[in-house]
C-alpha cells in the first residue's frame, strides 16, 4: 500500500489552521507515518541543549535568527529519510529565508490550508497569545498583517489549496480532499 505514495504529502499554513489534525487524519487514511516539523525541532533543541522547551519557548530563547536556523535543520533532518509520510509544517517555515529550493522539494506534494483569520485566530486565543503578537497595539490586526504576506508565499508554492472554513471543514474532510488532490497530481 505504501509504494501507491511516490512523494510526501505535506501541509502548510497560518498558525492553528488545522496542519497537525488533517495530517494525523491523512496518516491514517494512507498508512503513511506522521511528522510535525515542530515536533522535530523541538527534538533538535532538546538534543542540543538538554532543555526541553515548547516552540514558544525556544523562539523567546534564540530570537529569531537562530530560531530559523534551528528550524531549517530540524526539516533537513525530517525530509533526510527515505520513508514516506505526512508532515505538518510550523507555520512560518515557508518564510523561512534559510530553506533552500533544494529544502522545498523533501516537502513533495504541498498542500496549503487556507484558514480564515478569524477562525485561526481564535484557535490561537485558546492558548494564550504568542510572543509575536504580545506587543501588538491590536494583535488580530497584527495576525491578519503576518498572514497577507505568508498567503503569498504558500499560495506560489502550493500544489493544492484548501479552503478551510469552520461549517465545511473537519479534519477528516480535509484528509479526503487533500489525498484526492494528491492522486490527480501523481496521474498526471
Amino acid at each position: 500500500m505504501k509504494n501507491c505514495y511516490p512523494k510526501n504529502i505535506t501541509l502548510c499554513g497560518i498558525k492553528h489552521s488545522g496542519k497537525s489534525s488533517a495530517a494525523k487524519a491523512l496518516s491514517r487514511l494512507t498508512g503513511l507515518p506522521f511528522a510535525d516539523s515542530d515536533d522535530v525541532l523541538q527534538e533538535l533543541f532538546h538534543s542540543e541543549t538538554g532543555k526541553s522547551a515548547s516552540v514558544r519557548e525556544i523562539y523567546q530563547e534564540l530570537g529569531e535568527e537562530k530560531f530559523r536556523q534551528l528550524e531549517v535543520r530540524a526539516l533537513r533532518k525530517l525530509f533526510s529519510c527515505q520513508e514516506r509520510k505526512i508532515t505538518a509544517l510550523g507555520g512560518g517555515v515557508l518564510s523561512n529565508p534559510y530553506l533552500s529550493d533544494m529544502d522545498r522539494s523533501g516537502f513533495g506534494f504541498l498542500c496549503f490550508l487556507d484558514a480564515e483569520d478569524e477562525i485561526a485566530y481564535q484557535r490561537i486565543l485558546r492558548n494564550g497569545l504568542p510572543p509575536f503578537l504580545e506587543k501588538a497595539e491590536n494583535p488580530f490586526m497584527a495576525f491578519c498583517e503576518m498572514n497577507t504576506s505568508r498567503r503569498e508565499i504558500f499560495r506560489s508554492k502550493a500544489d493544492f489549496i484548501l479552503k478551510i472554513t469552520d461549517k465545511n471543514t473537519t479534519p477528516q474532510l480535509s484528509a479526503e480532499r487533500i489525498l484526492s488532490a494528491y492522486r490527480e497530481d501523481i496521474n498526471e
